[in-house]
């Protein structure tokens, strides 16, 4: 008979060494072999899911993932152990543990590959980040609330001109309504004539109706409509039907340059207004100081490199150029009774709907402001973190 002896004590004493790095680490521990049964877990496991350690070991471990994503986690890990790597798993996706009372919790997780002896195994660290999700929600509702307060300061900017645009209306309506009350007290009614004096008081009710929802539009207070299909162009077209007084008593002639066939982009028409609006309106304060001929506007819109690119110039007097980087920073602005959010709440926008926005001066007078959005491709997933 002939034998062979293998010494294992460095091995054992290499996989106790193991075992205790597990079981002392700041986050919970997953060991997982190829078959996706648990082989090892730390401590930390067990307070994150509430399951005791003999509960989970030698399991499957889709049994700590909701039901609807089981499936879709089976497939992963097929297709990670075919190709073995340190990586961080679910990028760009939100990752949920289940715990064993069937409760959900937001985790991030990282994959290491672990070879011994016994074969290649995963090691998952997971770690819970439910307080920075709350955190994060608390952000964006406290950034929500700031975007809302600063499109009411630029309605309150705008309330002269669209007193006159609501008033227009209501007298024409006014005037219409007692010239058909005079017709019909005659002993010779012409209908024909009166028939056209109710085909103004509509046309006039649709007038002050459109006024009335746009300013609805603006002023709505919620949460952001995240997978809008939004035209740019129709954004200005919108803005440019909202500012018309102002414009028309700022003595400022405003073009369009847009682009035709314009593919849309997804996000949140309301908040794409207020930037735009805020632009135009800061492009109008620009040039007060000009004579009136110079006060010219012109929007833009144009397909470039897979985005949508908005434009907005004046022929103001420019932004000096050593604070040309701080025009979208909280608080700075050039405005004697300015609040300085306007720019930054903008760039807050864009950001969330993974866009840029900045601005440069004309080579001859005046500042153009730029942004650019992605244009949308169905199934990419757009996130609103205003």
């Amino acid at each position: 008979m002939h034998g062979i002896l293998f010494d294992i004590t460095e091995r054992r004493l290499s996989e106790e060494r193991f075992r205790v790095v597990v079981e002392a680490a700041a986050t919970a521990m997953i060991m997982v072999n190829k078959k996706g049964g648990i082989a090892l877990i730390n401590k930390r496991v067990e307070n994150l899911f509430g399951y005791k350690r003999d509960e989970l070991i030698d399991q499957p471990v889709e049994m700590l993932v909701p039901e609807r994503f089981r499936s879709q986690h089976m497939g992963y890990r097929h297709d990670y152990f075919g190709d073995a790597q340190a990586r961080p798993m679910g990028a760009g996706r939100d990752l949920f543990g289940r715990r064993k009372d069937g409760s959900e919790v937001p985790i991030e997780i990282g994959l290491s590959p672990i070879h011994t002896s016994e074969g290649c195994f995963v090691l998952a660290s997971i770690v819970d980040i439910s307080e920075r999700k709350q955190a994060e929600l608390e952000a964006a509702r406290q950034r929500h609330a700031l975007a809302h307060l600063a499109r009411v300061a630029t309605v309150g900017e705008l309330s002269s001109s669209l007193a006159h645009e609501l008033t227009h209306p209501i007298t024409a309506i006014l005037s219409n309504a007692q010239a058909a009350q005079r017709f019909l007290n005659g002993d010779d009614v012409d209908l024909k004539e009166v028939r056209e004096i109710l085909n103004d008081i509509v046309t006039e009710d649709q007038r002050a109706g459109e006024v009335i929802h746009r300013l609805r539009s603006l002023l709505k207070k919620g949460e952001p409509q995240k997978h809008c299909d939004v035209n740019l162009n129709e954004v200005v077209q919108d803005v440019l039907k909202l500012v018309r007084n102002d414009l028309i008593n700022q003595h400022v002639t405003a073009d369009t340059d847009l682009a035709q066939n314009l593919p849309s982009i997804i996000g949140d028409r309301v908040q794409l207004k207020q930037v735009l609006l805020n632009l135009v309106l800061n492009a109008c304060d620009a040039m007060t100081n000009h004579d009136s001929s110079e006060r010219q506007l012109l929007i833009a819109s144009k397909l470039e490199n897979g985005t949508v690119q908005l434009s907005v110039t004046d022929r103001g007097c420019g932004i000096p150029e050593k604070k040309r980087d701080q025009v979208f920073e909280r608080f700075f602005t050039t405005k004697k009774e300015g609040m300085g959010l306007g720019l930054s709440i903008c760039r807050s926008i864009i950001d969330a709907h993974e866009g840029k926005i900045w601005a440069t001066n004309n080579a001859d007078c005046g500042a153009t402001f730029y942004f650019s959005l992605p244009v949308d491709r169905r199934g990419r997933k757009v996130v609103i973190a205003e």
